[in-house]
């Protein structure tokens, strides 16, 4: 069997070897001359995180034949990444995922990897490196692993779901991409909701999903190396994920080739009462 607990170990140990290796040497020990910028003035990439995507690129393609890899340094690089997206299989790699937190001397970052046969995700990883901790879900259901312990069941196909009024519900949300209606539409729709909760990295925000303490996650554009993990997660809890189209307000089907906003709920009975707040307001 291809995703069995040999192949979740061993990204979990090659995750582990890059955080020790070359990510948290880094870490509050930046020079200057290491950080530099993408996309945008506040788009950073460090040393760190181009060295250890190299590290995790060559190992993952070692792990199945014919494989490729979409990292998301190398992706900034490159225009034609999403070509592959839904080839057989497809490792998608964010080495450093909170870069500003990193940068920042911020322990809320950590490093993501999904693996995708022929454009879903079937399996992903989130490692946290200041506290040793990897996530990792499949389609059978979430396993978390403290340092040197092993793995252990968080949620076996899916969870216990509850009834949630609109004011409980807490979420994380990124508005960056988004035009300035949009976002003064977006605002007030959080304005319904409960608690709003900022970390910096969807990483992380996705181990606040599946350990409960948000109810779902909106990001103004999808990328496949940030939300491809993220999809899985929230899949493995039994909760929806879909693309927002504001033009048309609707919904479409995930497809990580689309760079559409993208909304995860952890419960599928909330996604109604999540959604009407989107569209309706």
């Amino acid at each position: 069997m291809l995703f069995d607990n040999g192949m979740r170990d061993t990204v979990t140990n090659l995750l582990q070897e890059a955080s020790n290796s070359i990510i948290l040497p880094f870490f509050k020990n930046l020079k200057k001359e290491q950080i530099e910028t993408k996309s945008s003035p506040n788009d950073f990439v460090t040393v760190a995180d181009r060295k250890s995507e190299d590290f995790l690129t060559e190992a993952l393609i070692r792990l199945i034949d014919q494989s490729k890899v979409v990292g998301e340094e190398a992706s900034s690089k490159k225009q034609n990444y999403f070509s592959v997206l839904e080839d057989e299989f497809v490792w998608t790699v964010d080495p450093v995922d909170g870069t500003k937190n990193f940068i920042d001397g911020n322990e809320q970052f950590c490093s993501m990897i999904a693996l995708l046969h022929y454009g879903i995700a079937v399996a992903s990883w989130v490692y946290i490196p200041k506290i040793a901790t990897c996530y990792y879900a499949d389609n059978f259901g979430v396993q978390v692993k403290h340092a040197n312990a092993k793995y252990k069941i968080l949620y076996r196909d899916g969870y216990v779901t509850k009834d949630s009024s609109v004011k409980d519900l807490r979420y994380s949300a990124s508005l960056r991409h988004l035009s300035s209606d949009q976002k003064k539409k977006i605002r007030a729709s959080f304005g319904a909701f409960g608690k709003r909760v900022f970390t910096g990295s969807v990483g992380i925000d996705a181990t606040l999903l599946v350990t409960l303490k948000i109810d779902f996650i909106f990001h103004s554009i999808t990328s496949p190396w940030d939300h491809a993990p993220v999809d899985m997660f929230n899949r493995a809890l039994g909760g929806k994920t879909a693309q927002i189209n504001f033009f048309d307000n609707s919904f479409i089907e995930l497809n990580y080739t689309n760079k559409l906003p993208i909304l995860f709920s952890r419960d599928i009975n909330d996604w109604d009462k999540i959604t009407s707040f989107f569209l309706n307001n």
